[in-house]
């Protein structure tokens, strides 16, 4: 049976590996367990926003895909581009970084267990015992970053999360040079679905293409995503998919840290709502999670208020930062998004957007296209 260990993390995605990380940086002893083998695949969109890529640094840079500087969003009868000299977003793979974030936690002294699926955790007063299959692990405190069907807080917690649909597929051109239209360039419609919106985000050697809804992943939503990839105009490309993903629909009722526990990522709720993205969130949260663990190691005490505290402060602003102006597009719903989107007051619009671009409040260039009217360039 292994010693015990000062933190117990379980999951290796991104909260995980980078809660292990900043806790061997820390001087803290770390075991994650990880239900399966690395690299694996794992269904998500896996575009990183500027935040993502920042908080990620350099170590980030060999698994990125495709710069993207222009943004479409296609409204119906017309098409909103945003442009800018800088990425709004790039691309990647969860197969390639997870891989690379537990490899980074693995260099730093964290000891990583694959195949270990957690079947049972129990609270004694001075440590936590979870059990994976014929192996157990103790640690002083354990961090659950399984993700949104998170066995850690099903078991201490005994809460099963509201949970929120994503399903996409991997598009693959019969030759590389079909990809060349869609390099540098993002698509998000929210006119694809309602209460969600599609997207297409360029890869190396494919395109993600998928939709995501405030609704759980159902026959109708998968109904959403093939007529979605059938307006992409991507016929003759060999499709793999559909995949799926489950994402928190809000942060957990009952807590997100309790005696000897905390929650991180997903597991913890801290998925933006209205676009689903959870990344930058997950590596956040990740971190606070080890920094509290770690001054509670040394100062005594519990961490729960202090994470929990830390998490309302710096990651769920970040987690709700869209939520006013999503809840406004999923309240006009595509029907009437496509309405709106052939009124002149829309170019209008637009056209203040550009000048204040010109004046240097916003950074980049608005283009609309009114798809019977041809394209205006604001």
């Amino acid at each position: 049976m292994p010693d015990g260990f000062d933190v117990v993390i379980v999951g290796a995605g991104p909260a995980g590996a980078s809660c292990a990380k900043r806790a061997c940086e820390l001087g803290l002893s770390v075991v994650v367990l990880e239900s399966t083998r690395f690299p694996r695949a794992k269904p998500c969109a896996a575009g990183l926003t500027s935040g993502a890529v920042e908080l990620l640094g350099d170590e980030v840079r060999e698994c990125l895909h495709d710069a993207v500087p222009a943004l479409r969003v296609r409204l119906g009868g017309a098409t909103l581009v945003w442009e800018k000299k800088t990425p709004v977003l790039r691309t990647t793979t969860r197969s390639e970084l997870d891989t690379l974030l537990a490899d980074a936690a693995m260099s730093s002294g964290a000891r990583i267990e694959f195949d270990a699926r957690v079947d049972q955790v129990t609270e004694e007063p001075e440590r936590v015992v979870v059990s994976a299959g014929d192996r157990a692990f103790r640690g002083r405190f354990v961090i659950g970053a399984d993700g949104a069907r998170s066995s850690i807080a099903e078991r201490v917690w005994g809460e099963r999360p509201r949970l929120f649909g994503a399903t996409y597929v991997r598009a693959f051109p019969s030759t590389a040079s079909d990809l060349t239209p869609h390099r540098g360039v993002a698509v998000l419609d929210p006119t694809a679905t309602v209460r969600g919106y599609g997207w297409v985000f360029p890869k190396r050697d494919h395109l993600n293409v998928g939709v995501f809804a405030q609704r759980p992943l159902a026959k109708a939503l998968i109904d959403d995503l093939t007529a979605f990839v059938r307006l992409c105009g991507i016929d003759g490309w060999r499709i793999e998919g559909p995949l799926a993903a489950p994402i928190p629909a809000a942060a957990r009722p009952g807590g997100v840290a309790r005696g000897r526990v905390l929650l991180a990522g997903d597991a913890a709720g801290l998925a933006n709502p209205f676009t689903g993205e959870g990344i930058p969130h997950a590596i956040a949260s990740g971190r606070i999670a080890a920094e509290e663990t770690a001054d509670a190691l040394d100062r005594g005490g519990s961490p729960c208020g202090r994470y929990a505290s830390r998490l309302a402060e710096e990651v769920v602003p970040l987690v709700n930062a869209t939520r006013r102006a999503g809840g406004i597009i999923y309240r006009l719903g595509p029907r009437g998004l496509r309405r709106i989107s052939r009124m002149p007051a829309l170019v209008l619009a637009a056209a203040r957007l550009h000048r204040s671009a010109r004046a240097g409040r916003l950074e980049g260039r608005l283009n609309v296209e009114v798809a019977s009217r041809g394209s205006h360039q604001q």
